[in-house]
């Protein structure tokens, strides 16, 4: 048992000294997957005991020198293909290298047993399935045509009188039997084993992740209401001594502001619970009227900095009720919209906002700006929160890029869509960017 301890640490140590050896770089730079090193290494020590076991057995059984020279000569650049990965830093070319080496090992033994009659062709099969776990969709596509195309060039020569006669003794079958079934039980169970072992680690460190971002956004919420909450207390009181005759405007905008930041932190906080398969949304029907009235008042200051103003028509707002979730909607739908108008628009810019009822039943919410537009290549990527959109307005104000995404979010919660045409300005043509709310709503 001593023994067997010993040399498991042995063969261990020398197989994380080869790891680090291999992917250092990457590793380093810490933008590679450990698991492509490891899956990678279960696939040339399978396939390396593999091409050696049938070398060995053409050097003992076979009478013809060629398989022999071609499999030391395929065998040894296998070996030294961890070396190609270090060099390159990736796994293409390596792997490619290790598939190419075994098949023209593959097609070389199969030759001199006889050609394409012989079963020892069954190996191909296992090439596109090395390949994809590797390289994925291309490996496989790649793979399967270069070994159909071996097949097919094999059996031509087979049916065309192009082939070796067996030069293989009976012993060189029997054992050539017993390697390709021992060999394909051996990388098909290590391959499997090792990329389920590694997938139950991935999972695991996920759970753990989400655990602590669970508990960090636990602490947040709550650390984020207790003082917001005091902050909206104290300007409540503070506003009783404040004689009635005078008004501070920047003092009810603050107020207002500190009620719309517990109402959003309460939001997201149910938000999250959503997301996690917990609560429900409450869905209401509310003036789009008062939102827009709301915003108006939540962002004068930015609208009068730039002199920009909002336009729409009575007839087609002033009755009509949407069924969204209120906070939500006035704060991070309509307030993210509108914030992202006002930073691409030009000084005495315009922003227009329309509905129209749709057959279908639900209402279009058009917001139009005359702003500087949306570049086509950041088109494609506005609601993906792993890509970086932001850009500075026209004034230099900044943004995290999330509000598009935080838009869309909340708008299928509520069982509507977004949509947002764009076209940037030039010299002879003002730029401008819609974005098309489509939601079930009521005219009352």
């Amino acid at each position: 048992m001593i023994a067997k301890s010993m040399l498991g640490q042995i063969l261990m140590g020398f197989y994380l000294k080869l790891f680090h050896y291999v992917g250092e770089v990457r590793l380093n730079k810490e933008d590679l997957d450990p698991r492509e090193i490891h899956i990678f290494f279960s696939i040339y020590f399978t396939s390396g005991f593999i091409m050696w076991g049938y070398t060995f057995i053409a050097m003992a059984t076979m009478s013809s020198n060629i398989p022999i020279i071609v499999g030391l000569i395929c065998s040894s650049m296998h070996a030294l293909t961890p070396l190609f990965y270090r060099l390159t830093n990736k796994s293409c070319l390596p792997t490619n290298i290790l598939l190419s080496t075994a098949l023209i090992h593959e097609i070389s033994y199969t030759h001199f047993l006889g050609g394409f009659y012989f079963n020892k062709l069954h190996w191909l099969a296992i090439f596109p399935l090395i390949a994809g776990v590797v390289s994925g969709k291309r490996g496989i596509l790649t793979w399967s045509s270069i070994t159909l195309i071996v097949a097919v060039i094999c059996l031509f020569f087979q049916k065309n009188g192009y082939h070796s006669e067996k030069q293989i003794s009976e012993m060189g079958i029997f054992l050539g039997q017993i390697l390709m079934v021992i060999g394909q039980l051996l990388m098909t169970t290590t391959i499997i084993w090792v990329y389920a072992e590694l997938r139950k680690q991935s999972e695991k460190i996920l759970q753990n992740q989400n655990k602590k971002i669970d508990d960090l956004f636990r602490v947040l919420f709550h650390d984020l209401a207790n003082p917001l909450g005091r902050i909206s207390i104290g300007l409540t009181l503070a506003k009783r001594d404040i004689p009635p005759n005078l008004t501070l405007r920047g003092f009810d905008i603050a107020k207002e502001a500190s009620d719309s930041m517990m109402q959003i932190t309460h939001n997201v906080r149910r938000m999250y619970a959503l997301s996690k398969g917990k609560g429900e949304l409450d869905l209401s029907y509310i003036s789009l009227k008062d939102s827009i009235d709301y915003i108006q008042r939540v962002f004068s200051e930015e609208l009068g900095n730039k002199k920009i103003q909002i336009l729409f028509s009575d007839e087609e707002i002033k009755n009509l009720k949407l069924l969204v979730e209120p906070i939500s909607f006035n704060n991070q739908v309509l307030g993210n919209i509108i914030s992202n108008a006002i930073k691409f628009s030009p000084e005495k810019g315009t922003i227009f906002i329309s509905a129209t009822l749709l057959p279908v039943g639900q209402f279009k919410i058009e917001i139009k700006d005359q702003g500087i537009g949306i570049p086509l290549e950041l088109m494609d990527h506005l609601f993906d929160i792993q890509k970086k959109t932001s850009r500075p307005g026209t004034k230099g104000e900044h943004g995290t890029g999330f509000g598009l995404h935080i838009v869309k979010s909340f708008v299928e919660v509520y069982g509507g869509n977004v949509e947002i045409e764009s076209f940037e300005g030039n010299a002879f043509t003002p730029g401008s960017t819609t974005v098309k709310l489509f939601l079930k709503g009521r005219y009352e």
